[in-house]
């Protein structure tokens, strides 16, 4: 998760930057936030890259791992299963 959150930290530091750069040009305005916002992004998809595949990469890893690993049932699940069980009766009748 390191790579992720430094590259959110670059993004950020390209919109900062980009804004620093329109400010004498546009002023303080929603104007210069917005064009600094699509400078920035399209900054990060040209410069950042090989960080954006790398935090990708992790993110995927981590999906998976989650994913592969089994659902653990908690108690209340189990006391749940049980309450249903015992309602249905051996024959799963559900008119009880």
């Amino acid at each position: 998760m390191r790579t992720f959150w430094l590259y959110t930290l670059a993004r950020f530091g390209l919109i900062i930057a980009a804004g620093l750069v329109l400010f004498p040009f546009l002023g303080f305005n929603l104007v210069m936030a917005i064009a600094a916002i699509i400078i920035g992004a399209l900054l990060s998809y040209l410069l950042l890259g090989k960080m954006r595949a790398k935090a990708a990469t992790e993110i995927e890893a981590k999906v998976a791992k989650r994913v592969s690993k089994p659902k653990r049932v908690g108690a209340d699940e189990a006391a749940e299963d049980e309450i249903v069980e015992e309602r249905l009766g051996d024959d799963g009748d559900q008119s009880k």
